[in-house]
């Protein structure tokens, strides 16, 4: 068909470029644009603007119709799907052409349109469609590549997050060329039942084996991350979490401060994650674990959002002046320092057990009698058959259970280490051990100082039963923790130090055979001043009033925590608890709106599904029942109970997974490594909760790529 040179645009108007035949279409970009001249004179007031051809130079997309004498951009004509001046009106406004032609060359539809028009003007010859094959060709070679990389490394990411799991060294205790390590091992092994792809990873293994250390690490640490970043999601998401520290020091003696933040998420569970360990060996004043804390929570916010802090470890975490919480409470004045309450009576036992030169020694002695037992079956064998099976508990109580057996057994452990002395068959370092513990049953210090601490403990057991069951009823545990203390203040009278000391002598006249140096100290009197003993007696009570006192000062901050106990709501229906109200309008007002909130409690209280079920158990009703706009005060202030942590502790188990990783990792282990691998160990269900999203590899591949330059592709084109 053929075109006169001023009709084009015309019948282009009519006809769409799209529209028509391919030969046609190709002719019509081979022809190119029109650049008449075009004869129109526009009067501006007194001037007389003029068409000038130089425009089409200019304008290298610009074209002219010499029937509309309108100007028009050529790609835009042939491909826009927009209605607009340039693309079908036409133009002659020639006072504002170059600020109107600067704006369109700018425009996004003028841009798509002449890329677009070039790739038809260059898709016609042979040599740009051979090329454009060989790209696609290329591209499918590449991608594929990079999928076969990419299995091989799902194969290395879940062999490494098996070892870290488990918490089993990488490389083991045998790795030669015959017998690799664990990590080895499992990579022959992952790859036994796939010929195609292992023989691939071993043609590439010059390029690529992922076998070594650094490669390990940094795989460990992609994991790591990709949890990490979901924690940061949801804690970006709660309205307010709890910090909580704990400080002890590894099999390496190097101090390690754990971290863990409790949060309740969108679903109304309960979080405890676990954000790693951080090494504070070097510097542990309160300002500078200050510093390790803010590195680490500062991008969650804590200065709005942190409603409250526990600590556990040296003095200086829980100190009233100066301490951390102190200089944390400076930024975030609502975080209460909160302990679990049972919790508290260890940190009272320990802090009396520091400041005394004698149980400081004591309680170390103590502790290392379940040590002992515990490093080998033979031990354990042992003890059984002679004084039968004595359980060694969790942390909180094994001090008291401890204690106990050493009073009401210590015969019998006495013929145990002597035995160990005594018998064949023992290692060196066994027997020495089994002859400072043998000399501690039979010094009169120790058992005097198990006697005062047996009368304690019997006082502070029943507290700390009563503190795990009713930790809700604040005021019920605040009467508890008065009379305890004065209990214990009444352990203090001369007749109750007679019974203790006299108990502590009789011990040693009943043991089969006691030292000949005890035994005339006997005949003498008292082993050694008595007066001396009273006042450490008296030292130990002191110490440890005092640390009730101190650690349960602001428990009385805490009596809102009984406006969540649902057993009272049907009481609380007809007495409004206007006290625990007012406690957490002082301690937390500003996080509600206290009057709705008032009112909104008016109806649960009165609601029998709310009644006698657990914090946790009213978060998930009200998310389920689709409530939580209806009640969002209340279902706000149960996302506060169940934040803080009155009543449960998790860094314990996160320095159990510590000693347990530090005995198989290798001495030269770094920080970095050590703390990937426990937050994978410890955080196991979020683990497997992260395995089985569809993007899990894709994220953790994605992690793995930007870490630095890589040797194999691992990018989709």
């Amino acid at each position: 068909m053929a075109f006169v040179e001023s009709d084009i645009i015309c019948d282009l108007m009519k006809i769409r470029f799209t529209v028509r035949p391919q030969e046609e279409r190709r002719s019509i970009v081979k022809d190119g644009r029109l650049t008449p001249a075009l004869e129109i004179l526009k009067k501006d007031g007194r001037l007389t603007r003029q068409f000038q051809p130089s425009w089409y130079g200019v304008y290298n997309w610009l074209t002219g119709s010499a029937v509309t004498n309108k100007l028009y951009c050529w790609p835009c004509l042939l491909l826009s799907t927009k209605k607009h001046n340039w693309a079908n009106g036409g133009y002659c406004d020639w006072k504002n052409l170059s600020r109107s032609a600067f704006l369109h060359r700018s425009s996004h539809e003028h841009i798509k349109n002449e890329v677009s028009l070039k790739r038809i003007e260059h898709e016609g010859t042979p040599t740009v469609m051979l090329l454009r094959e060989q790209r696609r060709l290329a591209v499918l070679e590449h991608n594929e590549k990079v999928r076969k990389n990419r299995e091989v490394l799902k194969r290395l990411i879940d062999i490494s997050v098996v070892l870290s799991r488990q918490e089993i060294a990488f490389r083991g205790r045998r790795e030669t060329e015959e017998s690799g390590g664990h990590f080895i091992e499992l990579v022959s092994s992952f790859f036994r039942h796939d010929a195609e792809l292992k023989g691939y990873w071993q043609t590439n293994a010059s390029v690529f084996s992922g076998l070594s250390k650094t490669i390990q690490n940094e795989l460990i640490e992609c994991v790591a991350e990709e949890m990490a970043a979901y924690v940061d999601r949801e804690i970006e998401d709660c309205r307010f979490f709890a910090c909580e520290v704990d400080e002890t020091s590894a099999i390496s003696q190097l101090s390690q401060l754990s971290l863990v933040l409790r949060y309740v998420d969108r679903k109304g569970n309960t979080q405890e994650r676990f954000l790693g360990f951080k090494d504070v060996g070097a510097d542990r004043t309160a300002v500078a674990l200050k510093q390790v804390v803010d590195s680490e929570i500062s991008k969650y916010d804590y200065k709005k959002k942190l409603v409250s802090q526990s600590y556990d470890g040296a003095a200086v975490l829980a100190g009233e002046l100066g301490g951390l919480q102190a200089l944390v409470k400076n930024d975030a004045p609502q975080a209460l320092l909160v302990h679990c309450f049972a919790h508290r009576l260890n940190l009272i036992i320990q802090q009396g057990a520091q400041c005394i030169k004698q149980t400081r020694c004591f309680f170390a002695t103590l502790e290392g009698f379940p040590t002992f037992f515990t490093r080998s079956s033979k031990c354990t064998e042992l003890l059984d058959r002679i004084v039968g099976r004595i359980p060694f508990p969790c942390r909180w109580t094994s001090h008291s259970t401890v204690l106990h057996a050493i009073v009401s057994e210590r015969e019998k452990l006495c013929q145990v280490f002597q035995e160990i002395v005594d018998g064949s068959g023992w290692d060196g370092e066994c027997r020495r051990q089994a002859t400072g513990f043998l000399a501690k049953l039979n010094d009169f210090q120790f058992i005097f100082l198990s006697y005062s601490y047996r009368s304690i403990f019997g006082i502070t057991d029943v507290l700390y039963d009563v503190l795990q069951k009713n930790a809700a009823d604040v005021n019920y545990c605040d009467s508890q923790v008065q009379l305890t203390i004065t209990m214990i203040d009444n352990l203090r009278k001369e007749e109750q130090f007679k019974e203790v000391f006299n108990s502590a002598v009789t011990g040693l006249v009943d043991l089969p055979s006691p030292p000949e140096t005890l035994r005339l100290k006997l005949e003498e009197g008292t082993p050694e001043d008595g007066q001396n003993y009273f006042l450490l007696y008296n030292d130990v009570i002191d110490n440890i009033i005092v640390q009730l006192l101190l650690r349960f000062a602001d428990i009385k901050a805490l009596h809102f925590l009984e406006l969540s106990d649902s057993s009272k709501f049907l009481s609380f229906s007809k007495q409004f608890p206007t006290d625990a109200f007012t406690s957490l309008a002082n301690s937390y007002g500003s996080y509600f709106d206290l009057d709705r909130l008032k009112n909104e409690f008016g109806v649960i209280f009165r609601d029998d599904q709310f009644q006698n079920r657990s914090v946790s158990d009213i978060l998930l009703l009200i998310n389920e029942t689709g409530l939580t706009e209806v009640l969002a005060e209340v279902y706000r202030f149960f996302c506060l109970i169940a934040t803080i942590p009155a009543t449960a502790v998790c860094e314990e188990r996160s320095f159990s997974c510590l000693e347990r990783i530090k005995a198989y990792l290798r001495s030269t282990v770094e920080q970095g490594h050590l703390r990937a691998r426990a937050t994978i160990s410890i955080e196991t269900k979020l683990l497997s909760f992260l395995e089985r999203q569809p993007n899990w590899y894709d994220n953790v591949i994605a992690r793995f790529a930007s870490k630095t330059e890589r040797r194999i592709d691992l990018s989709y084109k």
